[in-house]
């Protein structure tokens, strides 16, 4: 019996070989990329059951097709190569020469012959290309070959000439090697600008062949986004990887891994933590042994749990990871990630205050930095030396390691840009923005096209009009004369009056299908208000008749206790404080209950104040002061900045001043509320801002009430003025203000009231309001 993933395989290369014929060349993108999603594995499961030549040949191909040529344990083998080349041969397939090149290079490279294996592979790549063959694994290889040789500046020459060669012909399967290839020089450089941008032309390139290398390229832009210090583009592409990897039951370690170390530059330890409990599931498909990964976790851990103020748990886990980094000979850089092990003993040592210790591992994390030629952690470990001799008072080994990296972060000045974002990204949004521009322009012309074409067919139809009404003006006056005028005035008197017995017919029909449809609306309207209503209403009551129930249970318990001969005074007492706290509930749910039916009260109500010409700078500021003083009251640790920007020569406007001085109050609680919240969120160097701006724009008053809160997202925001919808816990809020307010400015004042808003960075609402 063989597993599910076998006769999937075997289904699938079934059903190509009847499609196409035997090993067709050229198939269509579908049926050709669908073989990347098998698993080497299982595809050698395959293999073994088959015996014709040309089912053999077929699975092979695909096999090197998606097996790694270097650096893996499951990585192709060359007898698998071999076959290949001698089934090609015996088929008199073109590509024999390139299989048989690409099987010497193999062995070479297994026997330690790198140079002559870079050469060979590299011949064999122009071999797979003159015969229209991809070879995407191959071309990925020699990354690796030329990184063991230490010929980065090679390796940069190869893939850039390859790009020209691939572009034109534009096979994604050639280019994505490329892209990745080029994005690891530059990001060994430390040009994270450049890196990231062929990072995500290769990400372009596996989404149209293979989901799991995609995937992992999603969390590979992660990680270099958190290094180059853009944590929240960091955490959107680790999420997406994720996501996706989950999905295909892939292994998710490196993801969860560099998603930790985000989480230990915002300083988030909880999370770091939670996510590298997740890291060493073991996953369904595996490509990396468990010990590298328990590794780099443990290393991770400790580090989290010094920055803690815990290093003496800390010490179990390095430990352990010392133990498997000296037993496997582990390095620095690793295909799951860095080992920071020296650093992380550094740190370790400094907060047990052994100073000579975490000296010499920061010394030993530099050593094997440089060794590895890594920017990245030379520059980090440069800086951290710097700052332990400093605090040690040892100014001399300081200020050269300062002006080290000082040198060495001057030459990657030029690369980064100040947004921290791929110049790729910023591109491909211009291209976008680009494309937007054209098509309105596009739009713009067709309507001017449409208005002459309409204006053109409207001087005909007036041309017809005029030659109808001359035609009608000589019918009438040959009339006149022939006598005939009465007869036909008959007639066109009996033809109006059908006319308008009709048209009287439809416009009673009509008014009745409205007043249909008006009584339709104001019954949905009334059934979608009275479910929120009760929706809104039936918690504080079931919290009133629970309390309740407990109340008569424990009045019930109090007077069997004072029957009794011995009665215990602390029993009684805890019962009396236990019917306290109980009427209290009840009390608090009934309050909650009565504000919910105020605010529908006011909500429904109909009444209009008198209109008045009304100074918005001064009810602007009175509303302010009101609600920041309001919320002072409540809590006098609270202080925020007040920022106000009042047009100077703003024009009257009449209006009902007390329902927009509502409106303003409103706004104002919920912008202090949302700046609280994100300030008792314990986010470092954060200072709430709340602002007010008054405006004159196209004959309108305008009115922005802005805050540096919490946001809201764009689901939030589409139902914000919904009835009943508040993003406040239980017993905060009704979802009745910001209805209410919208009603008194749209329906109320001719006006509008809009919303815009950024999760984690703030909101704006906009008061339009007609002068």
């Amino acid at each position: 019996m063989f597993p599910a993933s076998f006769y999937r395989v075997a289904a699938w290369l079934l059903l190509l070989g009847l499609s196409h014929g035997p090993l067709s060349a050229q198939t269509p993108a579908a049926s050709r990329h669908r073989y990347w999603d098998a698993r080497p594995d299982s595809l050698r499961q395959v293999l073994a059951t088959q015996r014709a030549d040309t089912a053999r040949l077929r699975t092979l191909m695909h096999l090197v097709d998606v097996s790694l040529l270097v650096g893996n344990e499951t990585n192709l083998k060359v007898e698998e190569i071999m076959e290949t080349a001698d089934l090609s041969a015996r088929l008199h397939r073109p590509e024999r020469r390139a299989y048989r090149l690409m099987a010497t290079g193999k062995r070479l490279y297994n026997a330690h012959d790198v140079s002559r294996a870079l050469d060979t592979l590299q011949a064999a790549v122009v071999a797979f290309d003159q015969q229209g063959r991809l070879a995407s694994n191959l071309l990925y290889a020699l990354r690796s070959v030329f990184g063991e040789l230490r010929q980065l500046e090679a390796m940069r020459r190869y893939y850039q000439a390859r790009l020209v060669y691939y572009q034109p012909r534009g096979a994604p399967e050639s280019l994505a090697p490329c892209y990745l290839s080029l994005a690891s020089y530059y990001g060994a450089q430390g040009n994270y600008n450049q890196a990231l941008s062929y990072n995500l032309q290769a990400l372009q390139c596996y989404r149209f062949f293979d989901g799991n290398t995609y995937n992992n390229q999603l969390a590979t832009i992660g990680a270099r986004y958190a290094t180059w210090g853009n944590t929240a583009k960091a955490l959107h592409y680790l999420q997406q990887s994720v996501a996706g990897l989950q999905r295909r039951h892939d292994d998710c370690f490196y993801a969860y891994k560099m998603m930790a170390e985000v989480y230990v530059q915002r300083h988030d330890y909880p999370a770091a933590l939670r996510v590298l409990d997740k890291a060493l599931v073991p996953p369904e498909h595996e490509y990396s042994s468990m010990a590298s990964k328990k590794a780099l976790v443990f290393t991770l851990r400790s580090a989290v749990l010094v920055a803690q103020g815990r290093p003496a748990l800390a010490h179990p886990f390095l430990q352990a990871a010392q133990h498997l980094a000296d037993s496997l000979h582990l390095p620095l850089l690793m295909a799951q990630g860095a080992l920071q092990l020296d650093a992380t003993w550094a740190g370790y040592e400094a907060a047990q205050g052994n100073a000579a210790g975490a000296e010499a591992h920061w010394l030993a994390a530099y050593r094997k930095a440089r060794d590895a030629h890594s920017t990245q952690f030379r520059l980090a470990y440069l800086r951290a030396l710097t700052r332990f001799y400093q605090q040690h008072g040892q100014s001399s080994p300081a200020a050269r390691y300062a002006v080290a990296a000082l040198a060495l972060a001057d030459s990657l000045e030029a690369r980064e840009g100040a947004l921290h974002v791929a110049r790729y990204e910023i591109e491909q949004a211009d291209r976008a923005q680009t494309a937007r521009i054209a098509g309105l322009r596009q739009a713009q012309q067709q309507d001017v096209a449409r208005a002459r074409r309409q204006r053109w067919v409207l001087g005909a139809v007036l041309a017809v009009l005029a030659l109808i009404g001359g035609f009608a003006f000589l019918l009438w006056r040959s009339n006149q004369l022939k006598q005939r005028a009465n007869a036909l005035l008959s007639e066109q008197k009996a033809e109006i009056q059908t006319q308008r017995d009709q048209t009287t017919q439809a416009l009673t029909e009509l008014r009745t299908t409205q007043a249909q449809l008006i009584q339709k609306e104001k019954m949905a309207s009334l059934g979608e208000l009275t479910a929120g209503i009760a929706h809104e209403i039936q918690n504080p009551l079931n919290f009133v008749n629970n309390f309740s129930e407990v109340s008569a249970e424990l009045v019930a318990e109090l007077e069997e206790e004072q029957l009794r001969p011995a009665r215990d005074a602390a029993l009684e007492a805890e019962l009396l404080g236990d019917l306290k706290q109980n009427m209290a509930k009840i009390t608090q749910h009934g309050q909650r209950a009565a504000s919910i039916v105020k605010g529908m009260l006011e909500h429904s109500s109909s009444r209009a104040g008198e209109r008045e010409a009304t100074d918005l700078n001064r009810l602007c500021d009175e509303y302010l002061r009101l609600a920041y003083q309001g919320l002072r009251a409540k809590d006098k640790s609270f202080n925020a900045i007040l920022n106000t920007d009042f047009l100077a020569d703003l024009p009257l406007v009449t209006l009902v001043s007390t329902d927009v001085g509502r409106v303003l109050l409103n706004l104002f609680t919920n912008a202090f509320y949302a700046v609280r919240q994100r300030q008792l969120s314990g986010e470092p160097g954060y200072q709430p801002q709340v602002g007010v701006r008054t405006i004159l724009l196209n004959q309108q008053v305008q009115i922005q009430v802005s805050d540096n809160g919490t946001g809201m997202s764009p689901a939030v925001q589409q139902k914000i003025f919904q009835p009943f919808f508040t993003t406040k816990p239980t017993g905060e809020g009704t979802g009745l203000g910001l209805s209410l307010s919208h009603d008194i400015i749209a329906q109320g004042h001719g006006g509008s009231l809009t919303v815009e808003s950024e999760a984690g960075e703030g909101t704006a609402f906009t008061i339009n309001l007609p002068v």
